[in-house]
C-alpha cells in the first residue's frame, strides 16, 4: 500500500513541477526564451551533458532544476529513512521514471503543444525519436528498469521486479486519466484557440 501512496505523491508532484515549467516556459520549450546560464559547447562538463541527455542544450535553468529534483527523491535519507542498496536502488529507479513522466506530463498539460504535435518535426529540442516517443523516454525507462533488474539479481528476489511494475503501471494509468481531463474536460488544446 505504502508503495501505491508514494506513487501518487510521486505524480502529484510530476504534474505540478510540469504546471510551473509551463508557467515559466510557456510556447518556449527547453528553456528557448529564458534568461539562463548558457555555457560554450566546447567545455568538457558540456559536452558530458550534452552526450547524456541525447544532445540537448545545457541551461542553468535545467541543471537547477534537474538538481533539485534530484536532491528531493534524497530528502528522505535526510529525515532518517534508512540509506540501504534495495531503498537507494528504488530512488534511482523512481527518479529515471519521474523525469519521463514530468517531461511528457509538460507536453499532456501545455496549450501551446497539444498532443496532436507530439512529434519531431514540433519539437526542436527532442532530437531523437523512435517511432512515437522521444529516445529519451525509452532510456529513461530502461534505465529505470535495468536498476531494478540489477536489484532483483542482488537480492536473488523478482520483488524488486514486481515493485518497478507497479509503479510503472500506476504512472501510465495516472498519466492516461489526465491525459483524459486535459483533453476532454479542460480541452487544453483549444486554450491557445480562445
Amino acid at each position: 500500500m505504502q508503495a501505491i501512496y508514494t506513487n501518487f505523491y510521486l505524480f502529484i508532484m510530476a504534474v505540478v513541477l510540469a504546471l510551473m515549467e509551463i508557467q515559466t516556459e510557456g510556447r518556449h520549450g527547453w528553456a528557448g526564451d529564458l534568461p539562463t546560464w548558457r555555457p560554450s559547447n566546447q567545455k568538457w562538463y558540456v559536452r558530458c551533458w550534452r552526450r547524456v541527455m541525447n544532445d540537448k542544450d545545457l541551461t542553468g535553468y535545467h541543471a537547477g532544476i534537474f538538481g533539485f529534483v534530484f536532491l528531493v527523491f534524497h530528502l528522505p535519507y535526510v529525515f532518517g529513512f534508512p540509506f540501504t542498496l534495495s531503498h537507494w536502488s528504488q530512488t534511482l529507479s523512481l527518479f529515471f521514471l519521474f523525469v519521463v513522466l514530468w517531461d511528457f506530463l509538460w507536453f499532456v498539460l501545455n496549450p501551446y503543444y497539444p498532443l496532436s504535435e507530439f512529434k519531431k518535426e514540433h519539437i526542436w529540442w527532442h532530437k531523437k525519436w523512435l517511432a512515437l516517443a522521444p529516445t529519451d523516454y525509452y532510456s529513461g525507462i530502461l534505465v529505470s528498469l535495468l536498476i531494478q533488474i540489477i536489484a532483483a539479481g542482488a537480492s536473488s528476489s523478482w520483488l524488486p521486479l514486481g515493485w518497478w511494475l507497479l509503479n510503472f503501471g500506476l504512472f501510465s494509468l495516472l498519466t492516461l486519466v489526465v491525459v483524459g481531463i486535459s483533453h476532454s474536460i479542460l480541452d487544453i488544446d483549444s486554450w491557445r484557440k480562445k
